[in-house]
């Protein structure tokens, strides 16, 4: 029989369907982040090291602001696209002369307070600079002499933070505390240039509040120096809240052997000896991209420091979204097809910056070139990590931070020496070719080849 109650017009029902959506989408959402937790987040999990990674987020975004910064005024001030190169290599020059020592200290001591004291000497350096060009003192050999401070202190801090993850986090959650690292490092290199360069536009803007003669870079630079200071301070509380278990006996169970141990260890293990020498290789050949930017922006693009902030960032932002892959995705199975396809991702940023001459279609080739080298970087640090013995891990990744340290005087120098005497343009075809060759040598060695298993 039909109701002669109101007329059904689906309200309802409509109603009903929609609590049903909302509820679903909301079982969506809190399963994305349950999933997100048990994978690409899981070292979190460990009170260490996600007190250590949330520190390292503000220091590093520090950091990158202040080496965006750094880059663009010296070149302002000199107009030499050489000058970038100088200012890299000073920093991590002495990490190639000085990495062993770093190492071996690394394995003798505990690795916490030996982070924490360098960390405490960047912050002072920061401080130095800040002061120095708000002074108008900062001269560039002056700015030099400080990039050399702070490489000889980066020579003990590198090895020390790489051989201090795994006692932060359990050996199955290592690779993907080594995805996380580079996912901080990487953020960082997306945020603190960006942010860097909203400095540089607040600052132009501020510059009819000043005396005449400031000019808007200088301000910018000061900004950016100041916030490099202050975010030392996350990283050291921390540090400081951080508790290893046998800390204070670390060093008595590590301290025989030489500060060659880790050379020897590679050259007995021919697939990671060859690994670090191809990492070198990729290097020298991929991350002179960073020092030629100024330049590229100027000459091929015809913009200013705000372009080239953005292009930094596409960088990083490329790097960022390799390492959330490598955090999600990484595993010992996938480590040759990541290595492979991270310098040929590589060669074909490279090769697309030489090609392109339009601010967007330059960005998505930085990024390319980010997410290249991060695959192949972060898969290779956590090949060495889960492959060396705790003994000898500091001493090894000493090698891993000379590798890449030295990709700066070969690679960095040789880059902005080209770039003044031929162009940007070709040089970055020549980059481009040679990490095409590292790609291409890599499928042919790890073709059907297996990494040796830890022990």
């Amino acid at each position: 029989m039909r109701s002669f109650g109101p007329p059904d017009d689906g309200s309802s029902a409509s109603v009903t369907g929609q609590d049903e959506g909302q509820g679903t989408k909301d079982q969506g959402r809190s399963g994305l982040l349950a999933a997100l937790k048990q994978t690409t987040f899981r070292s979190l999990r460990h009170r260490n090291y996600r007190r250590y990674f949330f520190g390292q987020i503000v220091s590093f975004t520090g950091s990158w602001m202040q080496s965006a910064a750094l880059m663009w005024l010296m070149y302002d001030r000199t107009g030499d696209p050489r000058w970038p190169s100088w200012l890299l290599v000073a920093q991590v020059g002495p990490t190639v002369l000085l990495g062993t020592f770093g190492g071996h200290l690394a394995d003798r001591l505990p690795k916490r307070r030996l982070v924490l004291r360098t960390q405490s000497v960047f912050l002072v350096n920061a401080v130095i600079l800040t002061a120095l060009v708000a002074a108008d003192a900062a001269v560039p050999a002056l700015i030099l002499a400080l990039q050399v401070i702070t490489g000889v202190v980066q020579a003990v801090d590198l090895p020390a933070r790489l051989a201090f993850v795994p006692d932060l986090v359990p050996r199955e959650d290592l690779i993907n505390a080594v995805g996380l690292n580079s996912l901080v490092f990487n953020s960082a290199r997306a945020v603190g240039p960006a942010a860097a360069g909203l400095l540089f536009l607040a600052a132009d803007a501020a510059v009819p509040l000043f005396p005449p003669g400031v000019n808007g870079v200088t301000l910018g630079a000061i900004g950016c120096f100041g916030l490099n200071a202050i975010s030392f301070v996350a990283v050291l509380i921390a540090l400081r809240g951080i508790r290893v278990p046998g800390e204070g006996t670390h060093g008595s169970e590590t301290a025989g052997g030489s500060v060659w141990d880790g050379v020897r260890y590679l050259l007995d293990r021919s697939a990671l000896g060859g690994l670090v020498l191809l990492t070198l290789v990729l290097c020298v050949f991929g991350w002179p991209v960073l020092t030629l930017l100024p330049a590229y922006t100027r000459v091929r693009l015809g913009l200013a420091e705000q372009s080239y902030s953005l292009l930094v960032t596409g960088l990083g932002a490329g790097a960022l979204v390799s390492a959330l892959a490598t955090a999600t995705f990484g595993s010992a199975a996938r480590r040759a097809g990541f290595l492979v396809a991270g310098a040929a991702a590589t060669a074909a940023g490279i090769a697309g910056l030489s090609a392109v001459d339009t601010l967007p279609a330059a960005i998505g080739c930085a990024a390319c070139v980010g997410f290249g080298l991060i695959l192949f970087l972060s898969t290779g640090q956590s090949t060495l990590q889960l492959a060396v013995p705790d003994g000898k891990r500091g001493r090894v990744m000493a090698l891993w931070a000379m590798t890449l340290s030295a990709s700066a005087p070969l690679g960095h120098l040789l880059a902005g020496q080209a770039a003044a005497e031929i162009g940007v343009v070709p040089v970055l075809r020549v980059m481009a070719a040679g990490a095409g060759v590292v790609a291409v040598g890599l499928a042919v060695l790890l073709a059907g080849r297996r990494w040796r298993r830890p022990g």
